[in-house]
C-alpha cells in the first residue's frame, strides 16, 4: 500500500487533510471523512473533476495522488450525476490500465519550462470550487475555452442548487498541485496515426497539426526550425483574429495557428523576438513607421499627411516616405525592399504523406472500433472520447479501448 495525504473541502469555510492509502476504495475514504464532518458515510458524496466518485472505485483507479483536492457534500435525494467508471481491477493487475494516451499538451512556464502532457480540470466559475456536477461532457476545445458553453450544478455552500457557468483549465501533468495552471497548445497532438513529418519524413510524437483543410503535420523540431526561419525573414502574418501568427508551410488558406502560446516552442530568446516583431507589425499595419536609426527601431503612429517624423526615443528626424534623414521639400525615392515572399519548399509526395486526415486504409480502419465489452462495431461521429455502448451498456474510452476512467478524463476527454 502507498500512503498519501489528500485535501478534502467540505464547504467554502471548511477544509482539512486526511491520510489514506491508494488501494482504499471511495467508501472507506468516506468513512474517514465522516469522522471529521460528523455525517454518516452514506450521506457523503465525493466529487473529483466534475464527477461523483463511485463507492467501489479505488483511489488508484481514479488517479487520486498525493495533495489531490477532492470535494465533499451531503447527499440529497434525486441528484442526477454524471457517471464515471473506474478501470477494471484485473486490467490494473495485468498492466493493461497503463495504456494511457495524453491527448492534451501544455507549455509549462513555471517549473518545467517546456512542452509537457497536460491534464484537463474543471471548477465552478463563480466560487472556483470543484463541488460540481456537469450537465454534459466537453466535446471539443470550444466547449472548454469559451465561457458559458457548459453549465454545472454547483454543490458548494454559496452556490448550492444553482446552475452556474463551468470553468475548465489545464495543468501540467507532472505537478501534483491543482493551483498551477498552464496554457494549452491546442494544435499539438499525439501521433496516434503514425503520420510522417512534412519536412523530415520522420514519425514522431507529439507533433504540430496545422488547422488547414488538409491538416498537414510537422514534428516539433521541424516546427521550431520553420518558426525561426520565418521569424528571421519577418514572414509571420498579422491577423485581426489570431494576432502575429504562422500559416501552414504548404501555403494552405485559413491555416494560421490560433494561439500565440505555441511560439513558446521556439525557445525563450526567439519568443521575445516574436513578441517584439509582433508589436512592430501591429504599428506598421496601423499606418505607423519604425524608426530607421541603427539600434533604435521604435514604433511611431503618425497622421496620414505627416511627412517629417521625429522619433520620440532617439530624436532622429527622418522622412516618412524614404526613411532617410529628413530632406525638406526635395523629392525622394522610396526604399526598394527585398522580396521575401517566396514559398516554403515542400516536397509534393511528402506533402501527401503528411496529412493528418489522409484517405488510407489505416484511417478507414479507425472509422469503427469494437466495444471492449461485447465487440459491437461502434462508429464515433464527433463528440468526446467517452463512449456508451447501447448493447451491453459499457462505458469505454475511444482512444484506450478500455473502461472509462479518471486518467482518460484528465488526458483526452475530447479530441
Amino acid at each position: 500500500m502507498t500512503s498519501i495525504v489528500i485535501n478534502v473541502k467540505y464547504n467554502v469555510s471548511s477544509s482539512f487533510t486526511i491520510e489514506v492509502d491508494t488501494d482504499w476504495n471511495v467508501w472507506k475514504v468516506k468513512g474517514e471523512i465522516s469522522k471529521r464532518i460528523k455525517l454518516p458515510p452514506e450521506e457523503i458524496q465525493l466529487i473529483f473533476t466534475g464527477c461523483v466518485l463511485k463507492n467501489d472505485a479505488t483511489l488508484k483507479d481514479v488517479s487520486i495522488c498525493n495533495c489531490t483536492v477532492i470535494h465533499a457534500f451531503q447527499q440529497k435525494p434525486l441528484i442526477v450525476t454524471a457517471k464515471c467508471i473506474s478501470a477494471d481491477t484485473e486490467d490494473v493487475k495485468s498492466g493493461k490500465a497503463n495504456r494511457d494516451v495524453h491527448h492534451f499538451f501544455v507549455y509549462c512556464k513555471e517549473q518545467c519550462q517546456s512542452l509537457c502532457p497536460g491534464k484537463l480540470r474543471v471548477k465552478c466559475a463563480i466560487c472556483c470550487e470543484g463541488h460540481i456536477v456537469l450537465q454534459r461532457e466537453p466535446e471539443n476545445f470550444d466547449d472548454v475555452m469559451k465561457s458559458g458553453t457548459i453549465l454545472c450544478e454547483c454543490k458548494s455552500e454559496g452556490c448550492q442548487g444553482n446552475l452556474q457557468t463551468t470553468q475548465f483549465y489545464f495543468k501540467c501533468a507532472s505537478h501534483s498541485s491543482e493551483l498551477d495552471t498552464a496554457p494549452v497548445l491546442r494544435h499539438i497532438r499525439p501521433n496516434t496515426k503514425n503520420i510522417e513529418c512534412l519536412t523530415c519524413s520522420t514519425v514522431s510524437s507529439p507533433l504540430m497539426v496545422f488547422p488547414c483543410d488538409k491538416s498537414h503535420v510537422m514534428c516539433i523540431e521541424c516546427f521550431r526550425s520553420y518558426g525561426i526561419v520565418r521569424l528571421n525573414d519577418r514572414m509571420f502574418i498579422e491577423d485581426e483574429n489570431h494576432g502575429y501568427s504562422l500559416p501552414c508551410p504548404v501555403g494552405c488558406e485559413n491555416s494560421l495557428l490560433q494561439d500565440a502560446h505555441h511560439f513558446y516552442l521556439l525557445g525563450e530568446e526567439q519568443y521575445e523576438r516574436y513578441k517584439r516583431f509582433g508589436t512592430e507589425e501591429y504599428v506598421l499595419q496601423n499606418n505607423g513607421v519604425l524608426c530607421p536609426f541603427p539600434g533604435c527601431g521604435a514604433g511611431i503612429l503618425i497622421e496620414d499627411s505627416c511627412k517629417q517624423v521625429v522619433c520620440h526615443n532617439c530624436r532622429f528626424e527622418f522622412c516618412r516616405q524614404c526613411l532617410n534623414s529628413y530632406h525638406g521639400s526635395s523629392e525622394c525615392r522610396p526604399q526598394l525592399l527585398e522580396d521575401n515572399t517566396q514559398g516554403y519548399q515542400v516536397d509534393e509526395e511528402q506533402e501527401l504523406r503528411a496529412r493528418w486526415d489522409q484517405e488510407s486504409l489505416a484511417t478507414i480502419e479507425e472509422i469503427s472500433k469494437p466495444c471492449p465489452g461485447c465487440c459491437t462495431k461502434t462508429e464515433r461521429d464527433g463528440g468526446c472520447m467517452h463512449m456508451h455502448c447501447s448493447r451491453c451498456q459499457m462505458e469505454w474510452c475511444w482512444l484506450c479501448d478500455r473502461e472509462w476512467n479518471r486518467e482518460c478524463q484528465g488526458n483526452h476527454w475530447f479530441g
